[in-house]
């Protein structure tokens, strides 16, 4: 009896070794009816400085992929013949593990992909939230739809919106093992927002220290206190941008007047949408202690220009042409536009994020 324990006991922790491995991981792919291609490497992970990590052969449908992560992540494998052929792609939550996957090249959303205890977490997370995750994107996509052209629409579908999320961010935080778990972290940072500050704050502050070194949850962090410093009432950034004739602008030159901000490029056709309701601002606070400015997020000089003649805006369009390099756009933390900010007469941020009849109404408000 005692030598069957002792076989057992050593057959689990040589199953154990072989499923997690310290010294890195092993993928392993089995694809039939594959043609031999190149399968680029593409990794979900915050601030990546390259799209493709690493490029494979698949030679006969098969693969062998090697190397090491300093934590799990996600991971797309793109199938292409050449440059531009694409071919198809899946992904797997990537861990220190000996991964096999099998099945079709004809039918890559069936894959069995075993051996990852990260990855059969990834899998339950997505299944399980399925059809709350599904219900959330469906309206959300509906409701952007609507933002061009059926305002009606829009407004109808911001409640049920809202009630989509919290279902899915209720599904998230109540994750069985979620404290210790390293696949919660991704989802966090793709489904919450740092902009809801007392969210973010519960949902990082349910992990264990363990994950601190996390590179989701750091992303999550370093989000959270960007935008700590972008709230209603702390100090705005004080900036020194130039219009296209060379003319000098600083934000502190305009105390004792409500400045209102727009983030903008040449390319955003969203912003484009923006321009009637700022003109409506800009003619409604003629006379008053308002002032305002697009802020241009281009990186070349032709395009602003090109950009400023083309639609003549009656305030002044600044720039320092570094994109979202630029000191301004870290410093009011734009990482999507159009974002305006309306700063108060004392040099602090009244409100951000205002947009169409809400800002207009909103702005005349300040004055009635």
């Amino acid at each position: 009896m005692m030598n069957r324990l002792l076989i057992l006991l050593a057959g689990c922790l040589f199953c154990f070794s072989c499923a997690s491995r310290t010294d890195g991981f092993k993928v392993k792919m089995h694809l039939g009816n594959a043609p031999d291609c190149e399968v680029f490497v593409s990794e979900r992970v915050p601030n990546p400085t390259r799209w493709y990590v690493d490029t494979l052969e698949l030679k006969d449908g098969e693969l062998v992929y090697t190397g090491k992560v300093d934590y799990p992540r996600l991971v797309s494998f793109v199938l292409k013949k050449g440059e531009d052929d694409f071919m198809g792609s899946f992904s797997i939550f990537l861990d220190n593990s000996e991964v096999d996957i099998r099945g079709d090249f004809n039918d890559l959303k069936n894959l069995t992909i075993s051996g990852s205890k990260a990855n059969d977490e990834f899998v339950a997370i997505e299944k399980n939230g399925q059809k709350v995750m599904k219900e959330y994107g469906r309206i959300g996509y509906e409701r952007s739809q609507a933002f061009k052209d059926n305002r009606a629409l829009y407004d109808s579908l911001t409640v049920p919106y809202q009630q989509a999320y919290d279902k899915v961010v209720e599904y998230l935080l109540a994750l069985p093992g979620y404290a210790r778990s390293e696949v919660a972290p991704y989802f966090v940072s793709e489904y919450i927002h740092a902009d809801n500050i007392p969210l973010m704050e519960k949902a990082l502050s349910a992990f264990d220290a363990s994950l601190a070194d996390n590179a989701y949850l750091a992303s999550c962090r370093e989000k959270l206190e960007k935008e700590k410093r972008v709230q209603p009432g702390t100090p705005a950034y004080d900036f020194t941008l130039e219009d296209i004739e060379g003319n000098v602008y600083k934000l502190s030159d305009f105390r004792g007047k409500y400045v209102l901000l727009e983030f903008s490029a040449s390319w955003c056709g969203w912003c484009k949408l923006e321009i009637p309701f700022l003109e409506t601002v800009y003619n409604n606070t003629k006379g008053k202690d308002f002032v305002m400015f697009t802020i241009n997020l281009d990186d070349e000089r032709g395009k602003w220009e090109q950009d400023v003649k083309q639609h003549n805006l009656p305030w002044k369009v600044i720039s320092d042409l570094r994109a979202f390099e630029s000191p301004v756009a870290r410093n009011y933390n734009v990482s999507g536009i159009p974002m305006i900010y309306l700063i108060d007469p004392d040099g602090k941020i009244k409100e951000k994020g205002l947009r169409r009849e809400e800002m207009i109404a909103y702005i005349n408000g300040l004055f009635d």
